[in-house]
């Protein structure tokens, strides 16, 4: 099977004309060698045959080339592109290609004989999912290897895509494949075809892309939607990639680089403790962190393209303009590479070197920078004239190559940095056999436009001033390419201006700037393993850019690889700024040395790097930068328990941005310091930090960081115990992430409404809130995991004991495998409640033990809720407890009212309280019948008549509580008892069988 379906099948959607040529007879030879066995396939174009190979002895296909009358020549040489574009490509996803014949009576040629079907028939089967991303992925790699060659296929479809017998897909038919940039094409496949093919009639990469997505589009329609759970891979993010394949601007459309990188499945990161996570936004915020790839040995260049590198120096002003010009001209030569001469001004300006006064000051300068040359521009004056004087040196040795004196006049700026350049590039250049082209008047004047256009930050003027040199004929196409790029940039147009710089780059392959430049595409395409690739090859080329040696250690703390970052890439640059006596530098690879350390939890090294940052980024002079290094600091310190400094930190960074004007930072500093009090317990203070940040977002932030802020009102509402407000907060919240699609944040705030609800016995809303979540396709670990503790707690609540000890067994493997260890604790102290409920006093023992190792990273409610739990293992054991101290502990501190409610509840019902004790008083202060757990526990432990009436009317409501055993079996009543045994025989229903022995032996004493 090939490239057209079988005659009783239509190969595509599109109608297609059937030729009137006879069919081929089976024992018919063609040019004395192919035997035909049988027809395979027609289209509208060709017919296929199976055939014997009467030469070779084998099986093979023939595709043969349908008309009616004698083939013109424009025919024979399309079939013949075909054959040649086809034979150029050997990848296990593209059918192979053998040879091309025509004579009077066929045109033909012979390929590998392919047993399958066409895609178009796989997915009428309704695959499965992995199984037809496995295809795409092939897909993906085979058009890849086509574009790579300089081929474009120009017809991709599923009726050109053969799933072979063993389920492995070949990409055929390359009819009407082209090499030539604007090859013109009339042949269109209906449904398949880019907008500016249709209008162009040119085929190109992108066109191939936008068929492409139309591909991955019919595969999600046609997967077998109950295939997706077992799927590595992230169906939202699939259905994402395939609508950004058909975008109706080709620039547009992901990168085939891209797609294979979103087709690769995701490993979890590991996740920090809230504070820590939500402190870190800053440096994310202020774009330090965001990567993933894979290390590549660094571009090598043979010894022909040797390249020489020169440093600029100016000394005043008047003459940085000229420098700049002779810097820009000198660029566009391929053998030279010419450092920014700003960053030459730094340096001296740093250093206190005076390049103008000796040998041995330029030497220091060169050794800096690691340049072979030095060129010393310095004003002078003879009478009344001025003068430029230009020294070039070489070194190491400094011998002069270049000492020449040009007049200075108003009018001659540009003419003495063409003359300057060009004797440059006549000494830097001998020997190469290279001709250099002298750079026109013309375009020093558009280049020195430029320049002053970019002081402007007028962003309309500098697309104009960029058009210029693309549209002026005396420009090179150095300058040209690099304003295309520029301008592809400014519009976001990433993968247009890759390509541009990968054509820069086929030029001038030994030029460190290009690399940095297609780096920093590369990262804004999202391709990071080809981002890392090329600041490698940047650095291998110049290793004296200390912001290259950070961004590459940025992606290596990002991808894992930080001690290593830590070790090579940001010691190197540290190393660098600070020889450079660089402020500001230093500061960023401290700082960056501090997230490091960080994400390796090590704390203390952390703060000490955050507060070195702090030294060298000063309010005055850098004072974003501050702001992001003072969250750091405050993250770190909160961890460590230094709430005090956290917050003093943070105050610091709140005085900066409001100076700034800047209300959003403000508003993120705000949620900080509500996070902070929120660690703390300090729940009313952090409601008053929230509501700030909240009405600031409203103002000017976003929908998605608005949601962010009414979130985090609404969970301190909760716990504080306003559940009404609470409600109405997520629920609004809820609103604006549905319609935003944020499905992290939705499936968040989805969690915390049914946690709510549940404990107000809506047992039912709550469960479709989490039946909703655990269904999702695009579920994280750590929503996944939060959802199966919350669908625990409604199931026990519901008598449902087995099955709550499911859903808790899978939050617990799920906090395993992503190392959440906040999130395991919280799932085995839930464990642990509900084994001392069903009274398991060994299990009990055995959680508790695993808790105890885990004690050190205890939040404090955590902490409190284990104090309890063993407190009431030895209660429920009969050993003698005293819970008045426990009881005092509660009533001191700040706590969540929802926890505070159900320990004093659970004291009171166990623990002999005198009626004097405060206790009782915040008690009746905080019950809340809304929250029936507690509340049904407090009025059993009151009990008096009124109390118990009031219980046994509260239980009708609750049928299926699972504690309706022992509350009925405090009433005393005959209809009490009756139903205590109608609740005990529900709950016992409904455990397995650990659970129903130890239950039952609680019960018959």
């Amino acid at each position: 099977m090939t490239d057209v379906t079988p005659p009783d099948q239509h190969n595509d959607p599109a109608p297609t004309q059937k030729s009137s040529q006879h069919l081929l007879a089976s024992g018919v030879v063609l040019a004395q060698r192919f035997e035909i066995i049988k027809l395979l396939g027609q289209g509208g174009q060709a017919s296929v045959y199976e055939a014997f190979d009467q030469v070779l002895e084998e099986k093979c296909a023939l595709k043969i080339l349908l008309t009616d009358t004698q083939l013109d020549a424009d025919s024979i040489d399309q079939l013949r592109n075909e054959v040649i574009l086809a034979r150029q490509l050997q990848h296990p996803s593209i059918v192979r290609v053998h040879e091309f014949y025509t004579d009077s009576d066929f045109t033909f040629f012979t390929m590998s004989l392919i047993s399958g079907v066409t895609l178009t028939e796989k997915l009428d089967s309704t695959p499965q999912a992995d199984h037809c991303l496995t295809w795409f992925k092939d897909l993906v790699s085979a058009l890849n290897a086509c574009h790579e060659s300089g081929i474009l296929h120009g017809d991709i479809k599923p009726a050109n895509i053969v799933i072979t017998d063993d389920d492995q897909l070949k990409l055929v038919d390359f009819g009407i494949g082209s090499t030539a940039t604007g090859a013109i094409t009339h042949h269109f496949s209906e449904g398949y075809t880019a907008p500016e093919l249709a209008q162009s009639h040119t085929p190109t990469a992108a066109s191939d892309r936008y068929a492409l997505g139309k591909v991955l589009e019919q595969m999600m329609t046609a997967i077998d939607e109950r295939s997706w759970k077992a799927s590595a891979l992230n169906r939202r993010e699939l259905q994402k990639l395939a609508t950004a394949l058909q975008a109706a601007v080709p620039e547009q459309r992901p990168s085939l680089a891209l797609c294979q990188d979103k087709l690769k499945p995701k490993t979890n990161s590991l996740k920090f403790i809230t504070t820590g996570l939500v402190a870190l936004s800053i440096v994310v915020a202020a774009g330090l962190w965001w990567w993933v790839p894979a290390s590549t040995p660094p571009h090598s260049v043979s010894a022909e393209q040797t390249i020489s590198t020169i440093a600029i120096h100016s000394d005043n002003d008047k003459v940085n303009s000229m420098a700049d010009l002779i810097h820009l001209t000198l660029q566009a030569e391929p053998h030279i590479y010419s450092i920014e001469p700003a960053t030459i001004q730094q340096l001296v300006s740093r250093l206190g070197i005076q390049p103008n006064q000796t040998e041995r000051e330029r030497s220091r300068l060169a050794q800096l920078t690691a340049a072979q040359y030095l060129l010393t521009l310095s004003q002078k004056s003879i009478g009344s004239t001025p003068q430029l004087h230009a020294l070039l040196t070489v070194y190491p040795g400094e011998q002069v190559l270049l000492s020449e004196t040009y007049a200075i006049a108003d009018d001659t700026a540009q003419g003495i940095a063409a003359e300057v350049s060009q004797n440059v590039r006549s000494y830097l250049l001998t020997g190469k056999n290279i001709t250099s082209t002298a750079t026109t008047e013309l375009e020093l004047q558009l280049l020195e436009k430029l320049q002053a256009v970019r002081a402007e930050n007028n962003q309309t003027a500098l697309k104009q001033q960029l058009q210029a040199l693309v549209d002026t004929e005396e420009v090179s196409s150095y300058f040209k390419l690099q304003a295309r790029a520029e301008l592809a940039l400014i519009d976001e147009q990433y993968d247009a201006a890759a390509q541009i710089f990968d054509r820069l780059l086929k030029r001038y392959p030994k030029r460190a700037d290009i690399f940095a430049q297609r780096a920093q595409v590369a990262s804004w395409q999202g391709e990071l393993e080809q981002a890392r690739q090329f600041y490698q090859q940047a650095l291998a080329l110049d290793s004296q850019q200390p912001y290259w040696w950070f961004e590459l250690a940025r992606l290596k703390i990002i991808q894992g690889e930080i001690e290593s970052a830590l070790q090579q890439e940001l010691t190197q640059a540290l190393i660098i700024f600070r020889r450079r006596e660089n402020d500001a530098g230093q500061g960023l690879i401290l700082n960056a040395f501090g997230v490091g350390h960080l994400r390796l939890a090590q704390y203390q090294q952390a703060f000490d790097y955050f507060s070195q940052a702090l030294d060298y980024r000063s309010a005055d002079d850098h004072t974003d930068d501050r702001i992001t290094t003072l969250g750091n600091l405050a993250t770190t310190a909160s961890i460590l328990g230094d709430f005090a400094a956290a917050d003093a930190a943070l105050i610091e960074a709140k005085r900066l941005a409001e100076a700034q004007n800047a209300p959003l930072a403000v508003a993120h500093i705000e949620n900080e310091r509500g996070l902070l009090n929120e660690e703390q317990g300090l729940y009313r203070q952090a409601l008053v930090h929230y509501k700030r940040a909240l009405d600031l977002r409203l103002r000017d932030g976003d929908g998605y960081i608005q949601s962010q802020s009414i979130n985090n009102v609404a969970f301190i509402n909760f716990l504080l115990g306003d559940y009404s407000l609470a409600e109405v907060y997520w629920r609004q919240a809820l609103q604006i992430v549905t319609e935003l699609n944020e499905t992290a944040t939705l499936h968040s705030i989805q969690i915390s409404l049914a946690h709510l609800l549940s404990a107000q016995g809506q047992f039912r809303q709550a469960e479709q809130l989490l039946v909703e979540v655990i269904t999702a396709d695009d579920l994280s670990p750590e929503a996944n995991m939060t959802a199966h503790i919350q669908l625990s707690r409604l199931n026990f609540a519901q008598s449902r004991a087995a099955t709550a000890v499911t859903n808790v067994v899978e939050a617990i493997r799920v906090a395993k495998q992503i190392d959440d260890t906040r999130g395991l604790i919280e799932s085995v102290l839930w464990q642990t409640e509900m084994a001392l409920h069903l009274h398991q006093y060994e299990t009990v023992k055995k959680h508790l033990s695993e808790l105890q190792r885990q004690a050190d990273s205890f939040n404090r409610e955590q902490a409190l809720t284990y104090q309890w739990l063993q407190e009431m293992l030895q209660f429920k054991q009969q050993l003698k407890v005293d819970f008045h101290a426990l009881a005092d502990t509660i009533l001191s501190q700040n706590w969540s009212q929802l926890l505070e409610l159900k320990l004093l509840s659970e004291l009171v019902l166990y623990g002999d309280f005198a009626a004097q004790h405060p206790i009782w008083e915040r008690l009746e202060q905080i019950d809340n019948e809304t929250v029936y757990a507690p509340h049904l526990v407090f009025l059993a432990a009151q009990k008096t008549p009124a109390a118990h009436q009031e219980l046994q009317s509260k239980l009708k409501r609750f049928p299926s509580y699972w504690r309706n055993f022992e509350l009925y079996r405090l009433l005393s009543t005959d209809e009490s008892e009756q139903k205590a045994h109608n609740a005990l025989q529900q709950l016992l229903e409904n455990m397995n069988e650990e659970q129903r022995q130890a239950y039952q032996q609680f019960a018959g004493r």
